[in-house]
């Protein structure tokens, strides 16, 4: 009734068949859920502008602006940006210089430096961090629109059919000059 041979897998005995014909190890399988995640190293210096269609983490230097709409950029604690990131999610733990654009959440992790302005409608400073400039967390801000402009408008949607909540706009003593520009050119055109 019961035996004590081990049954093989019939998938085992083809991967094992198909090894031997070809001569070669038989390819690794990757887990189709995983993320990928694109990493700029520590001892890496990036001198242009950077569109990521994934989760980026950076380690390096890098100046230039960083685009990745829809995904995280994360920057490490050697990391360091000198420009403008606009992403959907972010977590800062280095230095920037520059403003950060997150659709969805800006993190200003312990130890981080950052001066410029954060746009986001939601944004956690974390003590130890130290921030110089502006912060505008109205989700229906200009610049949010005009960076992302199909996501914010579907975030408006989200959010006014929530609890009612005010947001809240802070402003510190000095604007941003790139955003001045921006707003300025911005009104400029609304009323040509």
């Amino acid at each position: 009734m019961f035996h004590k041979a081990k049954h093989r897998q019939p998938e085992a005995t083809a991967t094992s068949v198909a090894a031997a014909d070809t001569g070669r190890a038989p390819p690794l399988a990757m887990p189709a859920t995983r993320p990928s995640v694109s990493v700029i190293g520590s001892h890496t210096r990036v001198q242009g502008d950077i569109d990521a269609g994934e989760d980026l983490t950076l380690e390096g230097h890098v100046r230039g602006t960083i685009t990745c709409k829809q995904n995280t950029v994360t920057l490490g604690n050697s990391g360091r940006i000198f420009g403008d990131v606009y992403a959907h999610t972010l977590h800062v733990s280095g230095e920037v210089e520059g403003n950060l654009v997150a659709s969805h959440r800006a993190t200003i992790h312990k130890g981080a430096i950052v001066r410029g302005t954060i746009v986001t409608p939601c944004l956690m400073l974390e003590d130890g961090s130290t921030f110089h400039g502006n912060i505008d967390m109205d989700p229906e801000s200009d610049l949010l629109k005009s960076a992302f402009g199909e996501l914010a408008d579907s975030r408006q949607a989200l959010s006014s059919s929530g609890d009612g909540s005010d947001t809240t706009v802070v402003d510190a003593d000095e604007a941003h000059p790139a955003l001045t520009q921006e707003g300025d050119a911005r009104q400029a055109e609304g009323s040509t």
